[in-house]
């Protein structure tokens, strides 16, 4: 593969660790192989299609990464070949409620897969009434959730593929749904989109139709997100970003310290930006969302330069991350916070109780009472010195033919107490939770303060 423009610079697919590539995306099964599963035949289908994907026009990173950001969600991470319709009478009055008159209606139609799709796609997108049955026939499948009579008729046409008489083809081959949904890029004028980077008309022309639609497309954040993921597969490292003091965006996709440097400070104002990562990502988006809305900036959900230097006035007096790269545990304590000192000293308590309650246990196992040892001597009753000491009764005495009466023997001493054993045990347990929890808290309050977290 000379072309610098190649997708896949693998010399055999067929080697490739399968597991190890779906274990990226949400869903993945851990617990056995994805060979056989929808997950795997995807993959399988989408490494093997360069071709057909240069036909169709998708022959950049970005075009790429727009077509495998799209279809991860359309088909739920690539585990479903078909659309899901098992919905419940809750899912159809929130998702469909307008083909239903009343909850009664949606309880006799929930669950009901066939029934649903027939009621919620009958007279639309050239799809007959509901008794003809076009809507579950022609339901979303594949790569990009093909879906009505009118799309599967169309692109029969343009793809030379049977699927308006087999519509099923596209769950059974997979490399045909790859097929479909690059035509349906093609033709949809989708690639121009993809060439700007505009993840948000791309979606809304998968979803909607229609890239100018007003309304975010269903999941639309996260296909922004997953779009920006696909393109770190196929294009080189990129030059960090400008710093947007000086005039530069951070956005979704955006990577680097000066993302970092924004997540500490947004965190350090009380914002949960979903992890320190360098990682411009969807929770990042909506914090910076709901800052630019408090802070009475156009909503972008970027960080410009308005932004960026609004962040820097509503941090004020916190300290850099610079300054708190290396901060020790008398930072926190200089910042009137709870210290580690005292994280310590919970640990040490634990440390004594354990201690303690271990050898208490072993106290009991070892010195407890033998079953061989002597029954101990009765105490003798002391006699009134006042009373003389009463005779004792003669024995009688016995001949050698005679069988001696065996004495009693007391019960012995007992073994050790397994109940008080065992209730030692748990507080040396319980001990130890204690102190591995308090040497965490120790770390993260340092963190905690590092990170901008604790003032």
């Amino acid at each position: 593969m000379s072309d610098p423009q190649a997708f896949f610079d693998i010399p055999d697919v067929t080697k490739l660790n399968m597991d190890e590539l779906v274990t990226e995306l949400p869903g993945s099964p851990w617990w056995k192989t994805v060979f056989g599963s929808n997950q795997g035949r995807y993959v399988s289908a989408f490494l093997n299609s360069e071709t057909i994907l240069k036909d169709h026009g998708i022959n950049t990173a970005l075009r790429l990464a727009h077509f495998l950001g799209q279809g991860l969600i359309e088909t739920g991470f690539l585990r479903y070949t078909s659309e899901n319709l098992n919905y419940s009478k809750e899912g159809l009055l929130t998702v469909f409620g307008r083909y239903f008159e009343n909850e009664a209606d949606a309880a006799d139609y929930a669950r009901k897969p066939e029934k649903i799709a027939n009621r919620v796609y009958a007279n639309r997108m050239g799809n007959g009434d509901e008794a003809s049955g076009d809507g579950w026939k022609y339901r979303g499948r594949g790569f990009i959730q093909l879906t009505g009579k009118n799309n599967y008729t169309n692109f029969a046409t343009l793809t030379g593929l049977t699927i308006d008489t087999d519509p099923d083809l596209i769950t059974r081959d997979l490399t045909a749904s790859i097929q479909v949904a690059a035509k349906f890029f093609e033709v949809n004028g989708l690639l121009t989109f993809a060439d700007e980077n505009d993840t948000k008309k791309v979606s809304r022309g998968i979803n909607f139709g229609n890239p100018n639609a007003g309304s975010p497309a269903h999941g639309e954040s996260d296909r922004i997100w997953w779009t920006a993921k696909a393109l770190t597969l196929f294009q080189g490292e990129t030059e960090e970003v400008l710093n947007p003091r000086d005039g530069g965006v951070l956005q979704v996709g955006s990577r680097g310290e000066k993302v970092e440097e924004f997540q500490r400070l947004l965190l350090g104002l009380g914002y949960p930006v979903g992890g320190i990562d360098g990682d411009y990502g969807p929770a990042t988006r909506r914090v910076v969302l709901d800052f630019q809305s408090q802070a009475g900036l156009a909503a972008t959900g970027e960080i410009d330069q308005d932004t960026a230097l609004a962040i820097d006035a509503a941090t004020g007096t916190v300290p850099a991350n610079n300054n708190r790269g290396n901060a020790t545990e008398e930072d926190v304590a200089a910042s009137g916070n709870e210290t580690p000192a005292d994280s310590n000293q919970v640990a040490a308590a634990g440390v004594v109780v354990g201690v303690a309650a271990a050898a208490g246990a072993a106290s009991e196992i070892l010195g407890g009472a033998s079953e061989n040892d002597p029954a101990p001597e009765p105490t003798p009753t002391p006699t009134d010195s006042a009373t003389p000491a009463e005779t004792p009764t003669p024995v009688p005495t016995t001949t050698s033919t005679e069988t001696p009466t065996p004495t009693p023997t007391p019960p012995s001493g007992g073994g050790p107490n397994w109940i008080l054993v065992g209730g030692l045990l748990l507080i040396v347990v319980v001990a130890v939770f204690v102190v591995l929890r308090a040497r965490k808290i120790k770390k993260d309050q340092v963190d905690a303060y590092r990170d901008g977290r604790v003032i």
